[in-house]
């Protein structure tokens, strides 16, 4: 029983086995090779017959294919594979045939190795030879194909690919097929066509907005990919028909008919040189008379038409309809309508300056007056106030009369309001806490003040000698907060500076002339005061007038009491309306004249200044060393501002060319400079927005700027300033430890709050 299992078990191996366990037994014995072939497994009959049945009953598929009206079979060619069978089972033999000699045949070329390797895997009855070994010796062997099996796959047939002919294709217009037309018709109510005009529209109602709009929809897609879109200028007012009643009285057609008879009774006479024939009467009627009443008659109601509010509201409002058809881009820019997104990729910072429109007045007496100050209304930013006059003392020419115009932005063409004076206008200035007045000073040191919504040409209040003696020009006027609220029915007070250095102060009571007195008496400074150093002259001068020239004026964004003066020393005067003829601080700013200072939006103790000495500073309240100077042209400043937008951006004007520097990104060169016009430059301000700039000149022109292609605002506005003047400082250690030492210095919360 034992030896019938042993036999069964070895018949069970493969051939190959069996004749390698009977070489490693005895290695010089070397067996002949098998005569018998290798005998087929089972399974490969299994496979073969499946695969035949497969490609079977694929043979029996088509693909055909209608081209140009005929059906062409597209099904791929069948190849046979009769040929890789034979060459696959020859192959297959031969590689047995190998397999049972390779060993012997490595054996003897390898006996050390396989000694090695046999003794680390060893086991009882002999040596074991490794896969590695099988393999390496099959690939040392060469498989050779039948040659002639080869030439036969070349010489099989390759089918061509089937190609398809050119396909033209022709496009035509279609016949215009109308879809669906209605035409708008309006027929009387009550009607057989009224009632079916209301059964349509309750039907469309019911199929759009109402219940039956819940039905099934399909989107249908046309050929175009251009969108027709219409504007809004194309559409028309709807018109609204009313049937109304009327009642005519005989009086009324009795009037009429009489007014139609003259006028036939005046057209039936024929002139006859100096005297016409009346050929009802047959009398002669001298013309001259009667030509000379109806001219008096014609003038009379022309004043009177004019003189009417009724017809001058219309005109405004027809001249701001033309208006809008000449300067629609302009006004759309001044208003933002088309504002930059911030996710463009086409966004380019240059600080441009592109002109939107220009207010051009009409002189009154035939002369040339400069733009003398701009004021913008803070309630309403469309509307601004221009005065026209002198603006530089030392000029050789002093106009004999001067204007005051408020401005619309509706209506650039023609002014909303027009004052008129028999001299020049210095000064001008829009109340931030009742926004209808203005505040005028003259040349001759007159204030006046006047509201702008009374449509007569009479001032509110006037100022009189008795109480403001000085005849000095008014060089700039700035309305005061009250801080008691003790009479809610008193209007704020304002300080008028004129020339000579006086400040004072008036009230608008019930009285046609205002209050006023003196609030402060400069008189100059002696000595060397704090801020910048300037050298004193080594000779002894004595000044022929013992006041200095007051330039400006302006008041603590905070503390209401605090107003600064700006003279011609270079110096700034802080001053208290509590306490008159008596300075809190005087701080040396510039050599030369100081023309203005102005705080910053985000901090109510940074501001800078502008002077004759061509240098822009920016200063710190509790430091008296500027923390930047800004230096361009060697040309005196006539105004600067901080933009209201943008916390580190600033705009210098001079003579020439406006400058826009940025402190966060260089305090050397300005990022733009643009010069305006051919005129000299007179005074700027800001629009309420902060994304135009108004400038004035000395023809008298008002010209609108929009600032364009700027850095988008960061979103922490304070932040970006301190960064910014910390990195300006630079290595400057001891004016780093003073602005560290002040600590925080903007609003709370890092707010935004406009100076007035």
């Amino acid at each position: 029983m034992e030896s019938n299992r042993e036999s069964k078990k070895d018949n069970s191996e493969p051939d190959s086995r069996r004749s390698t366990k009977k070489a490693m037994i005895n290695p010089q014995d070397v067996p002949q090779p098998l005569e018998e072939p290798v005998k087929k497994k089972p399974e490969s009959n299994t496979y073969m017959n499946e695969i035949q049945a497969e490609i079977e009953s694929r043979q029996q598929l088509k693909v055909l294919e209608t081209v140009e009206g005929e059906e062409v079979d597209m099904t791929p060619n069948y190849i046979m594979d009769s040929s890789y069978i034979d060459q696959f089972l020859h192959f297959n033999i031969f590689l047995q045939h190998e397999l049972v000699n390779l060993p012997l045949m490595h054996t003897r070329f390898s006996h050390s190795r396989s000694r090695t390797r046999s003794s680390m895997r060893g086991g009882i009855g002999g040596n074991k030879q490794s896969i590695d070994e099988l393999i390496n010796g099959i690939m040392y062997e060469t498989i050779v194909f039948d040659p002639t099996i080869h030439e036969k796959i070349e010489e099989e047939h390759v089918p061509t690919p089937f190609k398809r002919s050119f396909v033209k294709v022709t496009l035509r217009k279609s016949e215009f097929i109308e879809l669906w037309s209605q035409v708008g018709t309006t027929v009387p109510k009550g009607t057989p066509q009224g009632d079916h005009v209301e059964s349509d529209n309750r039907h469309y109602e019911y199929l759009t907005v109402g219940k039956g709009k819940v039905r099934r929809r399909s989107d249908n897609d046309a050929q175009t990919d251009i969108l027709l879109t219409s504007t809004r200028a194309v559409n028309t007012i709807f018109v609204d028909y009313a049937t109304v009643g009327s009642y005519v009285s005989n009086f009324e057609m009795y009037d009429t008919l009489e007014g139609t008879n003259k006028k036939k009774a005046h057209a039936s006479r024929i002139s006859t040189g100096s005297q016409t024939m009346d050929f009802d009467s047959g009398e002669g009627v001298v013309m001259a008379d009667d030509e000379a009443r109806d001219r008096e008659q014609a003038k009379a109601a022309q004043a009177k038409l004019f003189s009417s509010p009724a017809f001058r509201n219309a005109i405004l409002y027809v001249g701001r309809t033309l208006s809008s058809n000449l300067y629609k881009n302009g006004m759309q820019r001044f208003r933002n309508f088309k504002e930059v997104d911030r996710s463009s990729t086409d966004v380019q910072y240059k600080y441009s300056m592109n002109i939107l429109f220009r207010l051009v007045p009409v002189p009154s007496k035939d002369e040339r007056k400069g733009v003398s100050d701009i004021s913008f209304c803070h309630s309403n930013s469309d509307i601004l106030v221009v005065s026209y006059g002198l603006y530089s003392f030392s000029s050789n020419h002093v106009p004999a009369s001067g204007d005051v115009y408020v401005w619309s932005i509706k209506n650039p063409g023609e002014p909303e309001r027009a004052y008129y004076y028999n001299i020049p206008v210095t000064a001008v200035c829009f109340s931030p806490f009742l926004p209808s007045l203005i505040a005028i000073g003259l040349y001759d040191g007159t204030v006046e003040v006047r509201d702008v919504a009374d449509m007569s040409n009479v001032p509110i209040a006037v100022s009189q000698r008795s109480s403001s003696p000085g005849c000095s020009p008014v060089v700039a006027i700035r309305w005061l907060k009250q801080i008691d609220d003790d009479d809610n029915n008193e209007i704020d007070p304002f300080l008028s500076l004129s020339q000579d250095g006086t400040v004072t102060r008036f009230r608008i009571v019930s009285s046609p002339f205002l209050l006023g007195f003196t609030q402060m008496t400069l008189e100059r400074v002696e000595g060397q005061p704090e801020g910048i150093h300037v050298p004193l002259s080594p000779q002894l001068q004595v000044q022929s007038n013992r006041h200095p020239q007051g330039l400006y004026i302006t008041t603590h964004p905070v503390h209401k009491d605090i107003y600064y003066i700006l003279t011609d020393e270079g110096c700034i005067h802080k001053c208290s309306i509590n306490y008159q003829h008596q300075y809190l601080e005087v701080l040396k700013c510039h050599d030369g004249g100081v023309n203005v200072m102005e705080f910053s939006p985000w901090s109510p103790k940074v501001f800078l200044t502008c002077g004759n000495d061509w240098y822009v500073r920016i200063w710190i309240d509790g430091i008296t060393r500027p923390l930047i100077e800004l230096f361009d042209d060697f040309q005196p400043l006539h105004w600067v501002n901080w933009s209201p937008t943008h916390s580190t951006i600033i705009v210098a004007l001079n003579r020439e060319a406006a400058s826009l520097w940025d402190i966060r990104r260089n305090i050397l060169k300005p990022m733009g400079k643009h010069e305006l016009d051919s005129s000299y430059n007179t005074s700027a301000r800001f629009s309420n927005s902060g994304t135009t700039l108004v400038v004035g000149n000395e023809r008298g022109n008002v010209l609108f700027y929009g600032i364009d292609d700027m850095p988008f605002a960061p979103h922490f506005q304070y932040d970006e300033m301190e960064k910014a003047i910390y990195r300006a400082i630079g290595n400057d250690q001891e004016l780093f430890i003073e602005l560290k030492s002040i600590g925080f210095f903007g609003y709370p919360n890092k707010k935004c709050k406009k100076p007035y």
